[in-house]
């Protein structure tokens, strides 16, 4: 939910306090008094104007949907220019406060909605009207379908990728991806280009001071990072070694780490590592020799406060080992900035303009492997750089990968279901959010809504339980080629439970095929569970309100209604909020209800407890021989129990065996009743069993 008293500035000009709004929304000192205005927004989401020609409109929010939030909006014809394949429309609720002067108000951002091109129509005074729906950017992300395959190792992924394929003069241009390079120079005259010469590169000509610093950086930003690259110079160094480097976490022209890659006047090829200018550590020999104009390969890596590196030659095998490793000790550490590379070389040089190139360049900025960055990397190719993503440490354990067509919306909310994360949506602001998943019940009522002297609901609600559907009983079977085949049912028979076959007065079969089960007691906690899930059902209400803009997605209410005898908090999971005075705002919530639990005593999960005081009538014991055919389960009747009581009766049997889970496999119970019950042992010879039983009911 938005706060209800934003920040003090243009949406809280008086700065109103939350009792103050609080009072107006639920009209305590007279009428809830809204307004509505409207900003077009250009595909930036840059304010161009404001719409005044609107006249109404109403915002939606499902929860449940796809895409989430839709809008539609009335316009009067001719109030000015719209380009309604790009432009947005960004409305605001206004709460005008007592006394009711010029800045006695609050207001909320309802949303942020791409166009859809719009209907017109002619009124009977000749008035035309353009009737427009919106919807998020979550749009963008359903329509903005991948055109190949793509994984979470595929190039795609990486933030950064230049070849340098290209012929710039003056500096280094943009990348494919259109991102921009960032000259970092002082000082000495500089020849920067990218040539498309050999396989095209990028060069810096230090034609003075060498030994001064220059800096590319490309316009993004990461904390860990995996950048590689080519490089080569022109000539072998004289006087002293060329320093191209790989530049990580670049912060200002004072805080930044290098990778270095020494060219030796001898030359041979070092590698060390710098904090800001000073080097830590030794330097690291390679065992590789340089020529000049060909390219070697470079690596660096920064996870934490970690830097590691390597080379090798062109054409070769990248070797497993890392070249260098250097942890960084400084009072000031570096925990996020743009990765690039410089050139320069030691004080000392002799050499007369000098060339360092780069053959290409590839920042990975989720070296971890981090789902969540991922999922940063997914929203930035469907176009959508606006985000508040939950960091989460859970990584990828295996390469995920997606067929062409598919949405970069489904990539993401498949990456999001992997960490247990709510699917994506988008805020007020139109800003992608996701955050992982907490059950209502678990999360604190963020607003109430009560039947008291201040209520803003509505009289008219509908409350509904929807049981209709609900299984009564579970047949599992698992089948393989060369295994028999194995079923389990499940059958909900509790007189207490009111979806059970005793109080229905029918049957309601789940029936599953569960090839991956690995045993039958697999199957059986399988059923268990699905039984369980059963007894968890959504009790659903719809009500109406005065116009609340606060909500925003999934909010968590509290709802007390004294004529539904309803008193809890609810997922709110749809509204409608009408852009007009006089408006309503439609809600509908919901929440899990659990029922009595479906009862099937031959199959527990977890402990057992019988409640009652244990008397002569409510017990029985016994032991029975089972001959069992090999490999099939084995059934064995007892009756004649009568036992007394009225709770749920719970059988559990134990095996008089020296071989449990070897040519002994299982014991189980079915259908248990006050009577009796089914008894069946499953081994893989026909060796005579004794079995031990004991049934108990409830008093």
């Amino acid at each position: 939910m938005q706060p209800l008293a934003p920040p003090v500035g243009p949406h809280n000009p008086r700065g109103a306090t939350r009792e103050e709004v609080l009072r107006a929304l639920r009209a305590v000192d007279g009428a809830n008094r809204m307004s509505f205005r409207y900003e077009l927004l250009d595909r930036n989401d840059v304010k161009i104007r404001d719409l005044e020609e609107i006249v109404d409109g109403t915002v939606s929010l499902n929860n449940l949907a796809v895409i989430k939030r839709t809008a539609t909006f009335t316009l009067r014809s001719g109030g000015g220019l719209i380009d309604w394949l790009s432009d947005r429309i960004q409305p605001w609720a206004r709460l005008h406060l007592p006394p009711y002067g010029p800045e006695d108000f609050v207001e909320w951002p309802l949303g942020v909605f791409n166009l859809v091109t719009p209907t017109r129509e002619v009124d009977g005074t000749g008035t035309v009207w353009r009737r427009v729906e919106g919807y998020d950017k979550l749009q963008i992300l359903e329509e903005d379908l991948i055109a190949s395959r793509l994984s979470t190792d595929s190039p795609e992924m990486l933030l950064v990728r230049d070849p340098f394929l290209r012929n710039v003069t003056g500096g280094w241009g943009l990348t494919p991806a259109g991102i921009g390079w960032s000259l970092i120079v002082t000082g000495p005259p500089t020849t920067w280009g990218v040539t498309t010469a050999g396989a095209g590169y990028a060069f810096v000509t230090l034609t003075e001071q060498p030994a001064t610093l220059r800096i590319q950086l490309p316009h993004r930003r990461s904390a860990d990072a995996d950048v590689r690259t080519t490089m080569a110079v022109s000539v072998t160094a004289t006087g002293a070694a060329f320093l191209p480097s790989i530049v990580l976490r670049y912060r200002s022209t004072a805080d930044f780490y290098r990778l270095r890659v020494h060219f030796n006047t001898n030359g041979t090829l070092s590698l060390s590592v710098a904090d800001r200018t000073t080097q830590v550590g030794a330097t690291e020999t390679t065992g590789l020799s340089y020529t000049p104009g060909t390219m070697v390969n470079v690596r660096a890596r920064i996870i934490g406060q970690t830097i590691t590196g390597k080379v090798w030659p062109a054409g070769a095998p990248e070797p497993e080992a890392w070249g260098i490793e250097r942890t960084i000790e400084s009072a000031d550490p570096l925990t996020q900035g743009w990765m690039g590379l410089s050139a320069s070389s030691f004080g000392g040089n002799t050499n007369t303009s000098p060339q360092l190139r780069y053959g290409s360049f590839a920042w990975d900025g989720n070296p971890l492997r981090l789902v969540t960055l991922a999922v940063r990397r997914v929203l930035q190719l469907g176009g959508v750089n606006s985000h508040r993503i939950t960091p989460s440490e859970e990584r990828l354990t295996t390469v995920r990968e997606w067929e062409p067509g598919t949405s970069h919306l489904a990539i993401v909310n498949e990456l999001l279901d992997a960490i247990a994360y709510r699917s994506l949506s988008i805020d007020e602001r139109g800003v992608a959010v996701a955050t992982p998943y907490v059950p209502p019940a678990e999360r604190p009522a963020e607003y109430e809504y009560l039947d008291d002297e201040v209520s803003v609901m509505d009289p008219e609600a509908v409350q509904e339980r929807d049981l209709h559907s609900i299984p009564n009983r579970w047949v599992l079977t698992r089948s393989e080629p060369d295994e028999p085949a194995i079923t389990v049912t499940y059958t909900n028979s509790d007189p207490a439970s009111p979806t059970s076959t005793v109080r229905r007065g029918r049957v309601i079969t789940d029936f599953r095929d569960q090839e991956d089960a690995t045993s039958e007691s697999a199957l059986i906690e399988r059923a268990a569970n699905l039984a369980q899930e059963a007894t968890q059902v959504y009790e659903a209400i719809e009500y109406s309100t005065a116009p609340m803009p606060v909500h925003s997605n999934d909010d968590v209410v509290r709802i007390r209604r004294d004529d539904l005898a309803l008193d809890g908090k609810f997922s709110s999971h749809t509204w409608d909020l009408e852009l007009k005075a006089g408006g309503q705002m439609r809600h509908r919530a919901r929440r899990v209800v659990s029922l009595t639990a479906a009862s099937d005593p031959s199959i527990v999960v977890g402990d057992v407890t019988v409640t009652g005081a244990v008397e002569a009538g409510n017990w029985r014991t016994g032991t029975v021989i089972v001959t069992p055919v090999p490999n099939t389960p084995t059934p064995v009747v007892i009756t004649g129990l009568n036992l007394t009581g009225t709770g749920p009766v719970r059988v559990q049997v134990t095996p008089d065996t020296s071989v449990p889970g070897s040519t002994f496999r299982e014991a189980a119970v079915r259908n248990p009743s006050p009577n009796g019950f089914t008894l069946w042992v499953f081994r893989t010879n026909a060796t005579n069993t004794g079995i031990f039983w004991l049934a108990m009911r409830g008093a």
